[in-house]
């Protein structure tokens, strides 16, 4: 038996058996009724918690324990092909050979920043300076490899600094973990933006990274964050400001490393657009 419906039982006995001293103690004629029609509504329901043993009762809660279990882990499965499906429908990986994984550890750097270690490694095909992104945006590079396991320096480690294009405009910039001397003060976690050409960037723009050759260690135009804040214009050329990550970095579960695609074959070249002495075409 349930042990809810063991608990709802005991209630009710408990409370027509009050019912029966109160009425027996104030001397009503009831009385007899009550206690005739108590024995026969209550007797089964006696005998049948009487006759429940302890140790089925025991192995009854145990096994609703292990349900609960089972039923916990099934669900975290179908949580992480959830955000599985949404990653491989992601506009980092859209068309794009990659490598699904799961964080399995991370570490705090004493010096700042997170590290995370994925399952999968050199037996995969994984290589260091790999880009590793989740399904809103950038995570950060391989910097490590074993055969089964790789670390991964997140978006915002000390030294870690990405050349990115800020905004519609594409401006060039790069983002970096704020500096212990910055002048402005940043939210945790956020990132510090510095512009490359003279630009200001807008509340709003989103920042994407600019890429490498061979997509080596950062693949291009994968969002790294929204610009929240700009720096005040103290007459510099270029204006710096705050990012959120597109990632949470207390949060990285499932990911992907991209597989760098080098180009095996010269560029083709392309002829010149004929203009005429005033310009037209």
């Amino acid at each position: 038996m349930q042990p809810t419906v063991r608990r709802r039982l005991l209630v009710v006995l408990a409370s027509l058996t009050l019912a029966f001293l109160v009425a027996d103690l104030a001397g009503w004629s009831v009385a007899d009724g009550v206690r005739r029609a108590g024995g026969f509504v209550l007797g089964p329901v006696q005998r049948a918690l009487a006759g429940v043993p302890r140790d089925d009762l025991a192995a009854v809660e145990s096994e609703n324990v292990r349900l609960r279990a089972v039923a916990a882990e099934q669900q975290h499965r179908l949580d992480e092909l959830d955000r599985l499906d949404e990653l491989l429908g992601s506009s980092a990986t859209t068309g794009r050979t990659l490598v699904p994984a799961r964080v399995v550890a991370t570490d705090l750097s004493a010096l700042g920043g997170r590290s995370v270690t994925i399952d999968v490694g050199s037996r995969d095909g994984i290589r260091t300076d790999s880009t590793v992104v989740a399904a809103d945006g950038l995570v950060g590079r391989v910097v490590a490899v074993s055969p089964w396991t790789s670390d991964v320096q997140v978006l915002g480690g000390a030294g870690s600094v990405v050349a990115v294009r800020v905004g519609p405009a594409g401006t060039l910039g790069t983002v970096s973990a704020p500096a212990a001397g910055d002048a402005e003060p940043r939210p945790r976690g956020s990132l510090r933006l510095a512009g490359i050409a003279p630009s200001t960037p807008v509340v709003g723009d989103v920042v994407r990274t600019l890429g490498s050759v061979d997509e080596t260690p950062y693949a291009a135009g994968i969002v790294v964050g929204t610009v929240t804040a700009v720096d005040p214009d103290r007459g510099q050329l270029t204006r710096s400001a705050t990012v959120r990550p597109a990632v949470d970095p207390d949060a990285i579960d499932v990911v992907a490393v991209l597989v760098p695609t080098a180009r095996s074959t010269p560029r083709p070249a392309a002829p010149a657009a004929r203009t005429t002495a005033g310009g037209g075409r």
